[in-house]
């Protein structure tokens, strides 16, 4: 059971390592602090009963054209835009996605599983802070000296017509 959990926690932080390295960005941790819950039930993106998980609370600079690729989470995550302007574009249904511009004070909520993208669409840093609950088992990936993560999980891009 180790070996598989160290195998999955390999492959996830490969793929987010892909996902995020793989689109040029340059984001930059400002804060970053974890802890541990005994037991979350993650609904359908878990095994079907309470397991251990992680809470991640981060706060990071993205650039201007800065995009986080097609990604989902598997516990509900909250967002503030402490400054700039972002664009968050999800899937609402097959074939068909939504957009909302996102200025500084501003606050959201993703879903568990909603499949978006985030862009600093305009024309200054973005600071975003964010916190979100992941498996436990799915452990954190070093992006780049400055940058770390979890509960980040790729997927593909809809088609957004």
């Amino acid at each position: 059971m180790l070996r598989k959990r160290k195998i999955t926690v390999a492959i996830v932080a490969a793929l987010v390592t892909i996902l995020l390295a793989g689109s040029a960005l340059a984001l930059t941790g400002i804060a970053f602090t974890i802890g541990t819950i005994a037991s979350y039930d993650f609904g359908g993106f878990g095994p079907g009963h309470p397991i251990p998980a992680t809470v991640q609370i981060q706060a990071f600079v993205m650039k201007p054209g800065d995009t986080i690729p097609w990604h989902f989470h598997k516990g509900t995550s909250y967002v503030i835009l402490e400054r700039g302007t972002l664009t968050e574009q999800h899937a609402v249904a097959p074939n068909q996605c939504a957009s909302e511009e996102v200025t500084a004070g501003s606050a959201f909520v993703e879903p568990p599983g909603l499949v978006h993208t985030v862009t600093n669409s305009g024309n200054d840093a973005a600071v975003i802070w964010w916190s979100t609950v992941f498996p436990q088992s799915d452990g954190i990936a070093q992006f780049s000296p400055a940058f770390k993560s979890g509960g980040v999980y790729p997927a593909n891009p809809p088609n957004c017509n």
